[in-house]
């Protein structure tokens, strides 16, 4: 049988909210019991579903360059055409950082160029990007 990390973290985050925690005595124990019962729950959402949001922003990145390519350097633009070598967590993050840094750039660019429409654009992918990225962490 496979495992499902995400589905097995959430039980021990469970297990430790639920039974462990209402035993313990020490106020600051169990406050940091429940903090580390939330960074459980955290985890297993980044672990579920961490490299499909990245891979939206990877989506979206690109569509904001392919309107900003005028304002790319080669160098970006020979970034973003990169592939991915893996859908290895650690991979997709060193790519999602990338294009984020070129993405961050090409932002000043356009406000120093008053380009109003790509940078409107860029605005709403990044409140995209928050409420994709939001932590819930409840069990």
């Amino acid at each position: 049988m496979i495992p499902h990390a995400d589905g097995a973290l959430r039980m021990l985050s469970q297990r430790l909210m639920t039974q462990l925690l209402p035993d313990l005595k020490s106020l600051y124990s169990l406050s940091d019991g429940a903090l580390i019962g939330l960074l459980i729950n955290a985890i297993a959402d980044e672990t579920a579903e961490g490299i499909q949001r990245r891979l939206d922003d990877i989506g979206e990145m690109k569509i904001i360059f392919a309107a900003g390519e005028a304002l790319l350097s080669s160098r970006d633009k020979q970034d973003i055409n990169t592939e991915l070598s893996s859908y290895r967590l650690a991979d997709v993050n060193d790519h999602h950082d990338a294009l984020t840094r070129i993405l961050v750039s090409l932002h000043q660019k356009t406000e120093d160029n008053d380009n109003e429409t790509l940078n409107r654009a860029i605005w709403a992918y990044l409140r995209r990007h928050a409420q994709r990225h939001k932590i819930t962490a409840v069990p």
